[in-house]
């Protein structure tokens, strides 16, 4: 497996932008040859939130292929952070980082030169130069960017669901310096720019500030265990004290080309079960997972049975509408577009079902075009809408049933409602 093949989804995805004849070495140069430090002190590096914007940051944009220099203090872990190993933060990203993308790895040295991108935690301080810098925070359900010159201490504490929105958006950045370096070859250069500017003060709610934090996920089934159902299980098992049983429905096994986006992959295990190798990145850490190697369909469905609560992370629209017709008491459901993330939920005699959002399939055996910011999105938006629900703090009004947010323009999520759809054979 070359770095060009674990790539391949990606380039797929850059390819939306540029003249046909761009070959991919031009496309796996821009990747590779992006360089971001992450620089952090150890008082802004201290707290379990502000360890989990780092790791997911460094995460994110190694899947990228970029090139990432750990500028901080080797400090122990103050929570699990799968697939890092518990123990010092910077030993345990240096080791994952070289078993995940062929020939990518972290490095703790300073940058001999100025790097792309300068990434601090809170107000840390660094005399390196980049091209651009940017400070990420957190509260507990929000993530900001914002310029040097704006930077405060790190605000958040334990809950971490802020700081993965902070570290998605960061990642996001490095990622559109990367197309930015292509602007060559685009088909049309000033949409380019303008889809990829930077966003260098600009803040992201997953929920209103004072939804409640609960911890105790209880019982629920995961349809997928993919890149939206890795990135949802990504972000739970980092819950302080979590607590719960998933079952994660699934039949396929790693794959190399995966590597891009599933967030609790590696390398080394290449061709594992899916389900069951989740089963073992999450051990450990209170999230204890039921691996059921099967294919959701029909008789899945009807021998398995799913549990009142369920996540359904699938590629696959008809299979949506199957889980959807079993009538969860509460379906949350992740799914990706290109460049954009979205997810919802639905609750039997409320608005619409996942059928009257996603009404049409779209069969394709080509490769789908996907992105790890993109597919982690999808999996974190999911999550918050999961968290909020155990946290019974929905509502009623049900006016923010979806999301839809490109990340490369993070200013401008979309919330609504989902209305019926006439005709849907799911709610008839």
């Amino acid at each position: 497996m070359t770095l060009r093949q674990a790539l391949d989804r990606t380039m797929l995805l850059m390819r939306d932008e540029l003249d046909a004849s761009t070959p991919d070495d031009a496309l796996l140069a821009a990747l590779t040859e992006t360089e971001v430090a992450i620089v952090a002190d150890s008082s802004n590096l201290a707290s379990h939130s502000a360890q989990t914007a780092f790791v997911t940051l460094a995460l994110l944009m190694a899947r990228s292929g970029h090139r990432v220099h750990l500028i901080a203090p080797d400090i122990p872990l103050a929570g699990a952070q799968p697939p890092v190993p518990a123990g010092p933060v910077i030993t345990g990203l240096l080791a994952v980082g070289s078993d995940m993308l062929p020939g990518i790895t972290f490095s703790s040295a300073m940058p001999a030169s100025p790097v792309d991108l300068i990434v601090t935690l809170g107000d840390s301080g660094t005399s390196l130069h980049g091209g651009a810098m940017i400070s990420i925070n957190a509260d507990d359900w929000s993530g900001m960017l914002a310029p040097p010159a704006k930077a405060t201490r790190w605000r958040a504490g334990r809950w971490p669901l802020g700081a993965m929105a902070a570290a998605a958006m960061a990642a996001t950045e490095a990622f559109k310096i990367a197309m930015r370096k292509l602007v060559g070859h685009a088909r049309n250069p000033a949409m380019m720019m303008e889809t990829f500017a930077p966003s260098t003060d600009t803040t992201f709610a997953l929920a209103p500030a004072d939804t409640p934090m609960v911890s105790a996920l209880d019982e629920f089934d995961c349809v997928s265990g993919g890149a939206i159902t890795q990135s949802a299980l990504f972000a739970l098992t980092r819950l302080p004290d979590v607590s719960g049983h998933a079952r994660v429905i699934e039949p396929d096994f790693a794959d190399l080309t995966n590597l891009n986006r599933y967030m609790l992959l590696l390398r080394s295990h290449d061709g594992a079960q899916k389900a069951k190798d989740l089963e073992e990145m999450c051990a450990g850490t209170g999230l204890a997972i039921m691996p059921i190697p099967e294919r959701f369909g029909p008789e899945t469905a009807h021998s398995v049975g799913l549990s009142g609560v369920v996540l359904v992370g699938v590629d696959d629209i008809p299979s949506r509408w199957l889980v959807q017709r079993t009538w969860p008491a509460w379906l949350g459901v992740g799914a990706t577009t290109h460049w954009s993330a979205m997810a919802s939920f639905h609750v039997p005699g409320t608005d619409g079902c996942a059928e009257c959002l996603h009404p049409d399939d779209d069969p394709t055996d080509a490769p789908i075009p996907t992105v790890a910011f993109v597919s982690f999105w999808a999996g974190l938006l999911t999550a918050a809408y999961f968290l909020r629900h155990r946290a019974d703090a929905l509502g009623t009004a049900l006016l923010d049933q979806q999301i839809y947010v490109t990340p490369v323009r993070p200013e401008s999520p979309i919330w609504a409602m989902v209305p019926k759809r006439p005709g849907c054979a799911t709610c008839a």
